[in-house]
């Protein structure tokens, strides 16, 4: 993740899922759709498009959203593709580590893709790969 070799996301029912940049570019014309987001999420967006990254503490003293409503609205943001782990934070144990999170902007720019387009049907391709067509066809919705 730190070198932007794959993007921490929720994608897949709602389960932490990590894209690789070519899955991801493909699904962003999918995914962040700003109409899904409801108050404190749009804050804790605008909050970390202003700072650039942060962690769970300072997202929570800056917009001051209860710990529930932080971390619902920050896992409708990693869900919709609009934010990602930037790095790791703190590390808890050999198992386990805290994340500082960031705009899907700043992942982007760690990646080397000089083009950034995407061929219609490309995140279809990829998902059926490993999905029926029924599930890829609810999960692009």
């Amino acid at each position: 993740m730190e070198d932007g070799m794959a993007f921490y996301s929720r994608f897949y029912k709602n389960r932490v899922t990590y894209l690789s940049p070519e899955l991801y570019h493909a699904l962003k014309p999918y995914r962040r759709r700003m109409e899904r987001l409801d108050e404190s999420s749009k804050r804790l967006y605008d909050f970390l498009s202003s700072v650039g990254e942060a962690n769970a503490e300072q997202m929570q003293q800056a917009c001051l959203l209860e710990k529930k409503a932080q971390t619902d609205a920050l896992n409708r943001l990693v869900s919709e593709l609009f934010v990602t782990v930037i790095r790791r934070d703190v590390t808890l144990n050999e198992n386990w580590c805290s994340f500082t999170y960031g705009p899907a902007e700043v992942w982007e720019q760690k990646q080397n893709r000089a083009d950034s387009t995407t061929k219609i049907g490309e995140a279809e391709e990829i998902l059926l790969r490993q999905l029926s067509q029924k599930r890829v066809n609810s999960l692009l919705k």
